[in-house]
């Protein structure tokens, strides 16, 4: 099983219930309810806080009668994957209002990432303090399978983080009000850092590949960062003045971003392909004061999509948030100034020969992240420098 159809849902009818005492049915019940609420999307803070008191209450059930037969490890198994699960949701929720928020400095960078690593953790106290007893080997590997899935998805989150959050701060260093062009200070500025940021990239990507058919790795999100991969390493390029392939890196950049945008949103580049002058400056200009949204457009000339676009298919609000606000009009500026340069002071030969173009690839760079010390003492699931992981949960804001 994969994480994909987590978080887990109990069955009213199960089993467990002629082996639990009245109050404990009574948070199953709780906990069944959370899941099968009218919204269409249910609260993660009150998730957490629900399925954390019955998880502490089948513990307490666990050591005060010695009971440690499957059914009971089985169902504190599920429930402890279910509040690593809310946390994952939680993070990934703040890590988006981070972005939104437009600074770089918000403490809600921090607070992400305090809760991807209580959910981390929490994964870890599951493996560490019990032997998943399970009524069958087959369960007991399912089990184990989701614990592992969900131990890489919460490092891609802390790597994802750390990539969004420098988007965050290249956003903040180019001006919105720019003329038609990046200032030669803008581009100095973004190439110091642009190869770290690529690695980081590369690390995610690798970290991604073992995560595909879960709840967080799909088709976009591995083009989401082949397109910044590419998108970074061309600004290292340009600087280096290796304009042909720093365009070939572009090029690369924008055919994967056609398998997760519609063509229209990337209409202005044909734009760019034009001979007038006025036109382009406007563009530019416009498309670092607006989000890029997309409309009809009958003629698409810069690059073919391979693969069909599906309006149905779902990209991470986070992700797609980066894309239109940020990426898209970077990269039609930077299209903008690569082809410029080539056409009047370069004249170097675009590069097109992807193999090539991967040799130039730097070894990726991944972050690791150190889960949260949970621990279960006087009844309760507790965590380092705090007395309760229920109390003030909502209070990081």
């Amino acid at each position: 099983m994969s994480t994909k159809k987590l978080p887990y849902k109990l069955s009213g009818s199960s089993k467990i219930t002629t082996s639990i005492p009245n109050d404990l049915i009574i948070l199953r019940n709780n906990c069944i309810n959370s899941l099968n609420s009218s919204s269409s999307k249910a609260d993660s803070i009150t998730c957490i806080d629900t399925w954390l008191k019955y998880t502490e209450g089948l513990l307490t059930h666990r050591y005060e009668a010695n009971n440690d037969a499957a059914l009971i490890e089985e169902e504190i198994a599920i429930a402890l994957i279910n509040v690593a699960v809310f946390y994952q949701d939680i993070g990934i929720e703040t890590l988006y209002r981070a972005y939104e928020s437009s600074q770089a400095s918000n403490n809600l960078w921090t607070t992400s990432g305090t809760y991807l690593k209580r959910g981390l953790g929490l994964i870890c106290f599951l493996g560490k303090n019990f032997q998943i007893n399970t009524a069958n080997d087959c369960q007991k590997m399912q089990v184990l399978n989701v614990l592992n899935q969900l131990s890489l998805e919460f490092q891609l989150l802390q790597q994802l983080g750390i990539v969004v959050l420098a988007l965050s701060k290249l956003r903040s260093k180019i001006s919105k009000d720019a003329v038609a062009d990046l200032e030669p200070q803008e581009l100095e500025e973004l190439g110091k850092s642009s190869v770290f940021y690529a690695k980081l990239c590369i690390g995610s990507y690798s970290t991604a590949s073992q995560c595909q058919g879960g709840r967080i790795v799909d088709a976009l999100f591995m083009n989401y960062l082949q397109s910044l991969t590419y998108l970074f390493l061309s600004i290292n390029q340009y600087n280096i003045d290796e304009c042909g392939i720093a365009i070939g890196m572009l090029q690369e950049s924008i055919k994967k971003l056609l398998n997760i945008v519609p063509n229209s949103q990337l209409k202005e580049l044909d734009i760019l392909s034009s001979n007038d002058i006025t036109k382009k400056r406007d563009l530019i200009k416009m498309s670092f004061k607006r989000k890029i949204h997309g409309s009809t457009l009958k003629n698409q000339r810069i690059f073919e999509k391979k693969v069909p676009f599906s309006s149905k298919a779902y990209m991470m609000p986070l992700l797609k948030s980066s894309l239109d606000d940020f990426i898209i009009p970077l990269t039609i500026l930077l299209r903008y100034r690569y082809q410029t340069t080539n056409e009047n002071y370069s004249f170097k030969t675009v590069e097109t020969d992807v193999s090539k173009l991967k040799e130039l690839f730097p070894r990726g760079k991944s972050s690791d992240i150190e889960g949260t010390v949970w621990s279960f003492q006087d009844g309760h699931l507790t965590f380092a420098d705090s007395n309760n992981a229920t109390h003030n949960c909502g209070n990081y804001f």
